[in-house]
């Protein structure tokens, strides 16, 4: 009986979790050709070159959809990554560092011909041929009918919304889902860029589950770093990383702060400060 019962909650989760794609109507286009589903089992037949950064993004299946008018084309992409984290961390890293952002799903940007955006666990990509103006056109009419049905959760991930605006660099939020700063015991973190006039900094936030994983990065960090392992309590740590250069750390319950860069003591106090409220 408790067999039965532990089969059937499976099969409830997996239908509550469950998303059937359906690719929108796009008034005047004509679907070309059926929805093709990519998997971690073939992605690599449909971006060949970059499938495993994608799978480094927790990637897990991409609906493609074509269609046409006329002569012109439209190709509709969208990518599962799981959770919000990892769908927004690889929209970031693709995204232009001059993009205008927009608040398209969670956030989005488009062009001429192309137009990006990320909501929930989905990267939504798409691109037209010959159809002008179809970033601000077609593609955005596409993606104000489309957000709503793959989420009704259209905020960024909480840990980005933690980074102050004043004196961050335009489009540096990011999320790294590995080997941070290239140490592979540091993980996944979000980054972003600061500056102000005595000089550049890029700040990282690490969340983890409880106070003891965060320790335990500290404890690899002053061994990667051959320095002596303090009394590891929350507060302040400096690390003389060979690697990335002087790393300036703060500890608070399950989250690590760290700055790397020009040393600006006045522009660190603030994040700090800014965030710790």
């Amino acid at each position: 009986m408790k067999l039965l019962l532990f089969s059937f909650a499976l099969m409830l989760s997996a239908s509550v979790n469950a998303f059937s794609f359906t690719p929108p109507r796009i008034d005047g286009w004509q679907q070309d050709g059926e929805v093709k589903v990519f998997d971690q089992s073939n992605l690599f037949n449909h971006i060949n070159g970059a499938s495993e950064f994608y799978f480094s993004y927790n990637f897990q299946k991409v609906w493609v959809v074509h269609y046409e008018k006329g002569d012109a084309e439209l190709t509709l992409e969208v990518y599962d990554h799981g959770d919000s984290n990892h769908a927004f961390g690889i929209y970031s890293m693709e995204r232009p560092p001059e993009a205008d952002v927009r608040k398209i799903g969670a956030q989005g940007y488009y062009e001429d011909a192309i137009l990006n955006f990320v909501v929930d666990r989905y990267y939504v990509k798409m691109n037209s041929y010959r159809e002008p103006g179809a970033g601000s056109g077609v593609l955005l009419n596409t993606a104000k009918k489309l957000v709503p049905d793959l989420s009704e959760s259209t905020g960024l991930p909480p840990v980005i919304e933690l980074f102050p605006q004043e004196n961050r660099v335009l489009n540096t939020r990011q999320f790294i889902p590995n080997t941070f700063m290239g140490l592979e015991f540091m993980g996944s973190a979000f980054r972003a860029g600061y500056e102000n006039d005595e000089g550049e900094v890029t700040m990282f936030i690490m969340e983890r589950e409880n106070n003891d994983r965060i320790k335990e990065i500290l404890r690899n960090y002053f061994k990667f770093a051959q320095m002596d392992i303090p009394g590891l309590v929350e507060g302040e740590y400096v690390i003389e990383d060979p690697f990335n250069g002087t790393v300036y750390l703060y500890w608070e319950g399950n989250r690590l702060l760290g700055f790397s860069g020009d040393n600006v003591p006045s522009l660190r106090n603030f994040l700090v400060d800014s965030i710790l409220k």
